[in-house]
């Protein structure tokens, strides 16, 4: 019963797509082929870009295409909050053991270091955890910049009008070749 309800619902739909395939409306061609012009010049959102970029580093290049760079920027990102919670432990090991020394209790470098070496190396990855802090942070801003540039220049890097080649140019005083940047632009 399943199979011939299934038979007549699939007959009944073919019967109407092939009477609707037969029927062919010059303006529908028309606005197929706009369309498809519409598509080459779509625009990319820069809020949309950077909002993406500012949430996951990397997904506001992956929204604007540009599949090289989103692993580089979640990479650049990720690699320093790494490096800055691996500093920040070992701050916090050295701080604990230099307050301990201060306090004359014993802790894992009693002998070994002294309170002078404990401060230096404190203070030494204190600097380093600050550094990589600002560097994550840098990477981070230029990620969304980045999302959001490329967002601004999605139009321009996609007309056909506009380009820019690169060219080989005879130079003035010397007779060897030197490699240059063409800018054609088609009125």
């Amino acid at each position: 019963m399943r199979i011939k309800a299934l038979f007549i619902g699939l007959m009944v739909s073919m019967s109407t797509l092939s009477s609707a395939q037969t029927v062919i409306d010059s303006t529908l061609v028309i606005k197929d082929s706009v369309k498809i012009s519409e598509e080459v010049t779509m625009e990319k959102s820069p809020m949309r870009a950077s909002l993406y970029s500012a949430i996951l580093p990397g997904a506001g290049q992956l929204y604007n295409k540009k599949w090289l760079k989103a692993p580089i920027a979640l990479g650049l990102v990720g690699t320093g909050t790494g490096f800055t919670i691996y500093y920040n432990n070992l701050y916090k090991r050295y701080r604990r053991a230099y307050i301990a020394v201060r306090e004359g209790t014993p802790n894992e470098f009693t002998g070994i270091l002294t309170p002078e070496q404990l401060a230096v190396i404190q203070d030494d990855f204190k600097r380093k955890r600050d550094y990589s802090v600002a560097l994550t942070v840098l990477a981070y801003l230029l990620n969304v910049v980045d999302a959001t540039v490329d967002a601004h220049l999605f139009t321009i890097r996609h007309d056909s009008e506009m380009s820019f080649k690169p060219t080989i140019i005879q130079g003035e005083m010397t007779p060897e070749p030197v490699f240059g940047l063409a800018f054609n632009l088609k009125f």
